[in-house]
């Protein structure tokens, strides 16, 4: 069974309110789409809406897509946990392979991210206000 303990490195939030990464987290037959939450160096939490069915434990082709530029990021990944709120699941992921952010779009939010801090709050979620709407 995977490891669920928190990442131990510095994870990097997508400022949402500024842009949206989209994610789809293939395995095979189905297709999860959703966006980017935060990344880290070994993982990520992605957000579904809570129509998505992922559960811990799938294992798939993650696919990091910028909306305008920069080519999409596929890596192999592991679902370890699922938290499912009244609108929308946060769901980590362990990368099953490296990755050169460095070479990716996301050096600059890598570089620039001072560490774990929430973008909005609680509430927002909850009316999708600051995270735009699933439906």
């Amino acid at each position: 069974m995977p490891d669920p303990s928190p990442r131990k490195e510095e994870r990097h939030i997508v400022p949402s309110i500024s842009m949206t990464i989209q994610i789809d987290f293939y395995v095979d037959p189905f297709s999860f789409i959703g966006r980017l939450w935060d990344v880290s160096s070994s993982g990520a939490c992605l957000l579904f809406p809570i129509r998505e069915p992922v559960v811990p434990g799938l294992v798939g082709t993650l696919t990091i897509q910028h909306p305008i530029f920069g080519d999409p990021i596929r890596l192999r990944a592991s679902s370890l946990w699922v938290d499912r709120l009244e609108s929308a699941s946060y769901v980590g992921v362990r990368f099953l392979e490296t990755v050169d952010f460095n070479t990716t779009f996301l050096k600059v939010l890598m570089r620039r991210s001072g560490g774990y801090t929430p973008v909005g709050s609680f509430g927002d979620l909850l009316s999708g206000t600051a995270f735009g709407s699933f439906s």
